[in-house]
């Protein structure tokens, strides 16, 4: 069974400074054996909510756009395939040092500052598949970038906090519970 970190501290008061691993210890050794703690915001390091504030067309490149965006503490200039951009659409940029897979395939990526056809790209703007979020937001075609739009969240804001991920998940061993009735 998975349960939400979140959740519990409904319930309980935590301390802030609360160690994770001996958490998990001490449930394991007086009620239930927790098997795995995922910290679901590790996913999202470097990445953050960015609004466009400009689409050109790349002069190289007949499927590539220009975007200034917005990420907060200032405007960088990112170049993008995706097929749904606009100005003023609130987006997922995974800033250099954030992992993605390209495309949502293979192995995971290490986005850094580059070059596209000669033009300067800080970072890159995310489709939800190559973020592990396409069941969260189904794209509705390929090349389409997650649409945030909607989502009352300045520009700058981490993904997670954005998005409320910013959780810990423990995975509790089913068979503790079951013959535990107290529980």
């Amino acid at each position: 069974m998975k349960l939400s970190l979140n959740w519990v501290k409904d319930y309980i008061d935590l301390p802030d400074d609360f160690d994770l691993a001996k958490l998990s210890y001490d449930l394991t050794m007086s009620t239930v054996e927790v098997e795995s703690a995922e910290n679901l915001s590790e996913k999202f390091e470097k990445m953050i909510v960015g609004e466009i504030i400009s689409v050109t067309q790349h002069p190289k490149a007949d499927k590539l756009k220009i975007c200034q965006v917005n990420i907060g503490n200032s405007v960088k200039q990112i170049v993008c395939g995706g097929t749904n951009l606009f100005s003023g659409m609130k987006v997922v940029v995974a800033l250099p040092g954030a992992l993605v897979k390209w495309h949502g395939e293979g192995e995971l990526v290490k986005i850094s500052e580059t070059q596209l056809r000669g033009v300067d790209s800080y970072g890159m703007l995310c489709a939800s598949s190559e973020i592990g979020l396409s069941e969260l937001f189904p794209s509705g075609s390929e090349g389409e970038i997650m649409d945030l739009s909607d989502l009352n969240a300045g520009a700058g804001i981490d993904l997670s906090v954005a998005l409320n991920l910013n959780d810990v998940i423990l995975e509790i061993d089913n068979k503790s519970m079951t013959n535990r009735p107290d529980l």
